[in-house]
């Protein structure tokens, strides 16, 4: 609790530093900081709290390759510690990752409740944490508003200050001791006035920050996900905990958080992939100076999509930024294929040959190369998509996508592609048949 002397701050970093190091042997280091920062400590002044009744710990874990627990389970098992052997900690937040928060460690649903009652959105939060602890797959619960804190309010009466030749400027400077009711206040006739004659003094509680978003007063309830947690089910409980909640009109409550990094992420990167698909159409269309054959060569990329998703479902692997960054590769990489067949296919018709013969030409003679760009390809991303160092998960996502979406592409590629073509070409050579045999007919009319 706020105030709560160093002394007992710092004996309770003791024990939870000896506790931890007993139970958890993956730390390599853990270092806490207790009370108050010096004035040149610039960092520990603007980047964390301060207080005698607040201690932070910096935790360093062995390499990942070195230990059998992620990160991610060390967290949810020291916040299960502390919330069970340490009553008298009101609150606490353990980040994963670099600095906590700052590298983007873990995943966090945040509420964001907007309004000015300070009563209002206090219990509004409070009454969404109790909620949202009670939900499956919520590792951590945090309200950003912290504790208030007490404060003396010294109510001036003006009038009585201007009975006594003061205003509240020159009051307010005299104010600064302890027996605030006893403090002497000179006057410009040099008569002495106490603050006690003047002024109504009280204790009141007062919230030691005023966050704000968009100008308007904000406090966050943050939603740390347990591992093995899915963003959208927390986001669905989240909402339907919401609706649970009388809202005043004048408060608002949104959604924001990891999931809304995502949401604008997934919406840049879709209008990049169409943007991508477009161009990659457009030059198609320019090369072999048709619209037909690169419609008939994008028929793989659908198929690619489809073996991607099937690639992260086996592996258990989330559908993340990196998958979306190989996804976008995909869509340049799975055409190169139908590219080669299709031309060679445009190729052999110039030469004469009808389609079954074109087709069938085409395939043996294109299938050695096609497998060998894509095997190629394929096994490159083998590293990738099973690597298990340090930093091997940021690149899980993209190896898994191109192995997988290529390996299912490329096989479409040798047998959906050509049949499609056949079908239209054939189509197309029996309307050019139809439109031939029309046209004798109506020059025999004529004759």
């Amino acid at each position: 609790p706020i105030n709560t002397r160093s002394e007992i701050t710092k004996e309770l970093s003791f024990r939870i530093h000896e506790q931890f190091r007993r139970d958890y042997p993956e730390i390599e280091a853990m270092t806490f900081t207790v009370g108050q920062a010096s004035e040149d400590n610039l960092y520990g002044q603007l980047l964390r709290d301060n207080g005698s009744h607040i201690m932070t710990a910096n935790i360093r874990l062995s390499l990942k390759t070195e230990r059998e627990r992620s990160i991610q389970e060390l967290s949810d098992a020291m916040r299960e510690d502390l919330r069970r052997y340490y009553p008298e900690i009101r609150t606490f937040d353990v980040g994963a990752g670099i600095m906590g928060d700052i590298a983007g460690g873990q995943t966090t649903v945040d509420l964001e409740i907007y309004g000015n009652d300070f009563a209002a959105t206090d219990d509004i939060a409070f009454q969404l944490a109790d909620l949202m602890e009670k939900v499956p797959g919520t590792s951590q619960v945090t309200v950003s508003r912290d504790e208030y804190s007490p404060e003396y309010l010294v109510d001036f009466d003006r009038e009585k200050l201007a009975e006594h030749g003061l205003n509240l400027s020159t009051a307010s400077q005299f104010v600064r001791k302890d027996d605030i009711r006893n403090i002497l206040i000179y006057n410009n006739q040099g008569q002495a006035v106490r603050v006690r004659d003047i002024a109504t003094i009280g204790e009141t509680m007062q919230p030691p920050t005023i966050e704000r978003k968009d100008r308007e007063r904000i406090v966050t309830v943050t939603c740390v996900a347990a591992k093995g947690a899915v963003l959208s089910d927390l986001v669905e409980a989240a909402g339907q905990q919401i609706d649970k909640i009388d809202i005043p009109s004048d408060v608002m409550i949104g959604i924001a958080g990891s999931y809304e990094d995502q949401q604008e992420s997934f919406a840049d990167l879709t209008m990049l992939m169409m943007l991508i698909l477009i161009l990659v159409y457009i030059v198609m269309a320019a090369q072999f100076e048709s619209f037909i054959s690169p419609f008939i060569i994008m028929f793989s990329v659908p198929f690619a999509l489809t073996g991607v998703l099937a690639g992260l479902a086996v592996s258990g692997t989330a559908l993340g930024i990196m998958s979306m960054v190989g996804l976008m590769m995909l869509f340049g990489i799975v055409v190169k294929n139908g590219i080669v067949l299709i031309d060679y296919i445009v190729l052999c018709r110039e030469r004469g040959m009808s389609v079954m013969d074109a087709v069938v030409t085409s395939g043996r003679s294109r299938l050695r190369p096609i497998l060998m760009t894509a095997f190629t390809t394929i096994f490159g991303m083998v590293p990738l998509a099973v690597g298990r160092g340090v930093g091997a998960e940021m690149w899980n996502g993209l190896g898994i996508t191109v192995a997988s979406g290529l390996t299912v592409s490329t096989f479409v590629t040798l047998f959906l592609v050509p049949a499609i073509y056949s079908l239209i070409a054939e189509r197309r050579e029996k309307r050019k048949q139809r439109k031939a045999e029309h046209r004798a007919k109506q020059e025999l009319v004529h004759e």
